[in-house]
């Protein structure tokens, strides 16, 4: 497998509180922890966002149109998201290696950042990108924060949807292997 995680052309977004450097990407947009303008041309051929980090990279494509985009559990829905991620919580729980690299102190300008984040109209944006600019991957046992109304709707589309055995939430190496796979197919 090639290291597309070294690619300049391949921009990374994180999930919530997340950085792209924990995953070993060496191009990422962590809005998390810092102030980073989501309206500036990205300059890549793909953007590869895992959870709410979808809704910066659907953003920017509705104003660019300039890269080919692979959404990894997205959470494009704000739908009751405080219970879903309780019980995402409850079930899956947050990698120990995750836990290690939150900033306390960034909580609270994240939620805020996320409740504006939840203001991009997803499903809108995502009907006006060409199918094949969009693949969306998911884990089976992802089955609180990934919103499966919204993807049968997506899928009824036409849009490509791979969902990736005995995975969950988390970004994780499984996850890897089908976002290489969806590059090396060229989406």
């Amino acid at each position: 497998m090639m290291n597309f995680k070294n690619n300049n052309k391949i921009l990374f977004i994180p999930g919530w509180l997340d950085s792209g450097s924990r995953h070993g990407y060496q191009n990422s947009l962590d809005i998390w922890n810092k102030s980073i303008d989501i309206s500036r041309d990205f300059k890549v051929d793909y953007v590869i966002a895992h959870s709410i980090g979808s809704l910066v990279a659907l953003y920017n494509w509705k104003i660019y149109r300039n890269f080919k985009i692979i959404l990894v559990n997205p959470v494009i829905s704000r739908r009751g998201i405080f219970k879903r991620w309780y019980k995402f919580n409850i079930s899956e729980g947050i990698p120990d290696s995750f836990k290690k690299s939150i900033n306390i102190l960034q909580i609270i300008p994240s939620l805020i950042k996320t409740i504006r984040l939840f203001r991009i109209p997803a499903l809108d944006i995502i009907n006006t990108i060409p199918k094949k600019n969009l693949v969306i991957i998911y884990g089976e046992n992802d089955i609180h924060l990934f919103d499966r109304e919204a993807i049968k709707r997506i899928k009824e589309e036409g849009f490509r949807i791979e969902e990736v055995k005995g995975v969950g939430h988390n970004y994780e190496e499984n996850m890897e292997k089908a976002v290489f796979e969806a590059i090396s197919l060229d989406i």
